[in-house]
């Protein structure tokens, strides 16, 4: 039998409403006109440098045709102060990923509300012969049990990471769109993705492609000759999952690589498995000691080759 390919919706990036909707059929959708040309150019312009100077990964996690620009809300002023804290980013996180509770304090009862936090901004540049990623959905990071929603619907609260990919270029089946497969956040843990069920999220400048961090997606192969495929990234996640104090800015790198191994893993100064606590693709304490990202390779060591 035939497997039934879902479709993206395409949707105005005025139609707020319509957009939350789709993403809570689909996990995903495409918002048509969310930025303009000039703005991509600028922000083309700040990155480059960066892409240009970076190097071809040595592990499994990057193909070596990939690009990267890091930090990329630090080093794109244009990134940070119009897509990052663009309303309509702020209003889907405030429906996906934040959270409220309500506690007594003593005989008073408080309600909370933890806000979503970027927790990546990075540009991916894939080159020509650039392979496919594999399916996988982006909250692995955060180890999250997903429920089988398939029968019930979506229920709210139930993802905790949103991503917003804004191409460079127009993206393409040929240079390397994104593969989704449109339904899947609503899988439980144990369901397998396959290709067969994914679409490509081809679109255009200007346009954002918004999913759910329990979407099942890749970053497809770029089979052209001279293309470069590049998409800048925008990822938060909910504001709680970090540590409560920020001992990062709290001592200087020559007190925390004379701390001992064993106080170094305990404050966070280690990779949580799979991919979470790097500095520009540097695990933290290889970046305090100045290792060089091309002298690395996979965070991950059960991270298996692909065949």
């Amino acid at each position: 039998m035939a497997i039934k390919v879902p479709t993206v919706q395409r949707i105005e990036r005025s139609d707020v409403d319509g957009i939350i909707n789709a993403i809570a059929k689909d996990g995903c959708c495409i918002v048509k006109n969310f930025t303009d040309a000039a703005t991509v150019a600028q922000v083309e312009a700040e990155t480059r440098p960066y892409l240009d100077a970076d190097v071809p990964w040595k592990g499994d996690l990057f193909p070596p045709e990939t690009r990267r620009c890091a930090n990329l809300a630090g080093r794109s002023e244009t990134v940070r102060e119009k897509w990052l804290v663009d309303p309509l980013i702020r209003a889907c996180n405030a429906r996906f990923v934040d959270k409220t509770t309500s506690n007594f304090y003593g005989e008073t009862k408080h309600t909370y509300t933890s806000e979503a936090v970027c927790t990546i901004a990075v540009t991916l540049e894939i080159g020509p012969g650039g392979k496919a990623q594999r399916l996988h959905r982006d909250d692995k990071n955060y180890h999250v049990d997903h429920p089988d929603q398939t029968k019930t619907g979506y229920q709210f609260g139930t993802d905790v990471e949103m991503a917003f990919m804004i191409p460079g270029v127009k993206t393409t089946v040929e240079n390397g769109a994104t593969l989704a497969i449109p339904g899947s956040h609503l899988w439980g843990s144990d369901r397998e993705p396959k290709v067969e069920e994914a679409i490509y999220a081809e679109m255009d400048v200007g346009d954002c492609w918004i999913m759910l961090g329990g979407l099942y997606h890749a970053g497809g192969a770029n089979r052209t000759r001279d293309q470069r495929r590049n998409v800048h990234g925008l990822f938060f996640a909910r504001g709680f999952l970090r540590q409560e104090e920020n001992i990062y800015l709290a001592n200087s790198a020559e007190d925390v690589l004379s701390w001992s191994p064993a106080a170094q893993k305990a404050l966070g100064y280690t990779l949580s498995s799979p991919n979470i606590g790097f500095v520009g693709f540097v695990p933290p304490l290889q970046y305090l000691r100045g290792v060089p990202a091309e002298a690395l390779g996979d965070f991950d060591p059960s991270q298996e080759k692909q065949t």
